[in-house]
């Protein structure tokens, strides 16, 4: 037998959509449907 031994990681990933009027990590307004990348900071 080997002497290999492993380790079991497991991981999670959550998505999920904020009821808010403005982006969570500055103030540009949110709007959904709009052009892609058309309400982003300078």
């Amino acid at each position: 037998m080997s002497d290999l031994t492993y380790k079991v990681v497991v991981g999670l990933e959550i998505h999920v959509q904020l009821c808010t009027r403005t982006k969570m990590f500055c103030s540009c307004a949110l709007s959904f449907g709009e052009e892609a990348n058309s309400r982003v900071c300078p």
